[in-house]
């Protein structure tokens, strides 16, 4: 009972649905190793498109934020300008 409440804490703190974590419960109690890898590897590939997303988010502010502080038109020389 305990090793269910730690794969369900682990599991809901790298954000995985309710349904996912049923269906990952259900190889888990029939031994589904395979299921369960698969399902982890699926989820994981999900996680780093978003997280790569994020990362190019992240960049053009830290851009943007690098021109403010230097104070300069953020437009300027970067095929914005009007």
């Amino acid at each position: 009972m305990i090793k269910n409440l730690v794969f369900r804490q682990k599991l809901k703190e790298a954000g995985v649905t309710d349904s996912m974590f049923s269906l990952y419960q259900q190889y888990l109690d029939s031994g589904n190793k395979q299921g369960q890898e698969r399902l982890l590897c699926q989820f994981r590939r999900i996680q780093s498109v978003k997280l790569k997303s994020d990362r190019d988010k992240l960049a053009c502010l830290d851009y943007m934020i690098a021109k403010v502080e230097k104070n300069s038109n953020i437009y300027e020389n970067d095929g914005f300008s009007e």
